[in-house]
């Protein structure tokens, strides 16, 4: 899709032939095989035949979205609009979609960018409020002329402005930059504080890199924000809870005094964002509670408690969530990822953590249900996939392992369950590179997947060694 748009730009603006060439190979070599709305997006930047239903390939896509439906919608129509793969006139948009539940930074300027877009389109905005919007856009750009380090809410601010605008030429900058081998156009250029905060972990489990783990961890600390969060990486404004819980379980896991003030101020910050129902928005405190955010939170308050009793209201109030919210058959909404397991996995370890520090809570069936699931659903080939009907993947695998190897469940399950799902996953290593390879997992802007690879290895690690233990 982002390279699709990049497409899109030069050729609208009628601008670097070559980089077009580029792009158009990338997107031969990979339409054939991509999704329904990725081969849309793909054939309709290249001007060729489209024989998908556009509208039938995105409601097959987000119908199933569970936050910011309404928005997600109209900001990919708006762009299939602007491809010329779909009419306007069929979408049923209006400029007030693309403001529903706008409550986050990223949010806004996509929201910004898509009015600007569908005035251009229909010729009825106020020219007050364009000139607003356009300049929200222009005094948002990053110093490397990307949108918060996204190539979408870059792409999406430029198809906004138009090639006129001085804002343009540095956002092309940012995606020569960002640019593949492959000639094509990642979402983000990279994940770097969440991804070094998931790798500390991953050496902690295994108890190894004593010293690389202290270069980490004062790597995160000196990222966090001035509200006490932290964001994906360098460069972007917008902090979200999801990489703040992961650095603050990095951080405690290791609990160096010098970095305790950090925790103390990203204590402090979660504190403002629990909502009303006990649950944890990602970005703001005015957007849905979801529980794997509130699970990874949960876990860092409980690593964190002995210190801090105050946390023990918060603490009640975010079980009792996360209780509300297991589904019947005991899975969870996915949040950020693709895979069931994953949420399973983080609400597992957030509620073990609960019943150690405070072990005389009453008990309830949340785990034990989500155990049962696991179990239930692990395949032949000693993998889990994505969804109950998926295929074994990796990384499936990895959050499901890790989920099975907290010590209560290693003591009460048979050995031979979990020492499957290794062997599942020792066969996805690459022998030459010692990689694990698996799909992606990710989902951004939900739920549209892209691939980290590096992912799957730290996953692989981290689950490998807590199994370890319990074998």
């Amino acid at each position: 899709m982002e390279s699709a748009l990049t497409l899109h730009v030069l050729r609208r603006a009628n601008i670097e032939p070559e980089w077009q060439r580029r792009l158009r190979g990338f997107l031969t070599d990979r339409s054939a095989g991509a999704d329904a709305i990725s081969r849309i997006f793909a054939l309709a930047a290249m001007e060729l035949p489209v024989t998908d239903d556009a509208m039938t390939a995105l409601s097959g896509l987000i119908d199933g979205l569970e936050y910011g439906l309404r928005r997600k919608r109209a900001l990919l129509l708006m762009l299939l609009v602007e491809l010329g793969a779909v009419p306007l006139s069929r979408t049923g948009v209006a400029p007030d979609d693309f403001a529903a539940g706008a409550v986050h930074h990223f949010s806004q300027l996509h929201g910004a960018a898509l009015r600007l877009m569908y005035a251009r389109h229909t010729g009825g905005a106020a020219e007050d409020a364009m000139r607003r919007d356009a300049a929200f856009i222009a005094a948002s750009q990053g110093s490397d002329g990307g949108w918060e380090q996204q190539s979408i809410l870059t792409l999406a601010a430029m198809l906004g402005l138009g090639p006129a605008h001085p804002a343009f030429d540095r956002g092309l900058q940012f995606l020569r930059r960002i640019e593949r081998e492959d000639g094509g156009i990642p979402f983000i250029p990279d994940l770097g504080t969440w991804f070094n905060a998931l790798a500390v972990l991953a050496f902690q489990a295994g108890r190894s890199a004593p010293t690389v783990r202290l270069e980490a961890l004062q790597f995160l600390a000196s990222r966090q924000h001035d509200n006490g969060a932290w964001s994906f990486t360098d460069g972007v404004q917008q902090t979200d809870s999801d990489c703040t819980a992961i650095c603050v379980e990095a951080l405690l896991r290791e609990d160096v005094p010098s970095h305790r003030p950090v925790v103390e101020r990203a204590l402090a910050h979660f504190g403002r964002m629990q909502r009303e129902d006990g649950g944890y928005p990602t970005y703001e405190r005015e957007g849905d509670s979801e529980p794997t955010i509130t699970a990874n939170i949960l876990l860092d308050q409980c690593l964190a408690v002995h210190r801090h009793p105050e946390l023990w209201r918060s603490m009640a109030d975010a079980r009792r969530f996360l209780r509300a919210r297991q589904r019947r058959d005991g899975r969870f909404e996915t949040s950020w990822s693709l895979c069931e397991t994953y949420s399973i996995f983080r609400v597992m370890s957030a509620l073990e953590a609960h019943r150690t520090v405070d072990p005389e809570h009453p008990r309830d069936t949340v785990c034990e249900r989500a155990l049962h699931y696991l179990v239930e659903h692990q395949r032949a080939d000693g993998g889990w996939g994505q969804a109950a009907t998926s295929s074994s993947d990796a990384l499936s695998t990895a959050y499901a392992l890790s989920a099975l190897s907290l010590p209560r469940f290693a003591a009460a399950l048979s050995p031979a369950c979990r020492l499957r799902a290794a062997g599942f996953l020792l066969s996805t290593q690459d022998p030459r590179s010692g990689a694990f390879v698996s799909i992606p997992d990710q989902a951004g802007p939900r739920p549209i997947p892209y691939d980290v690879p590096s992912l799957c290895t730290v996953m692989c690690v981290l689950a490998l060694s807590r199994a370890l233990e319990g074998i």
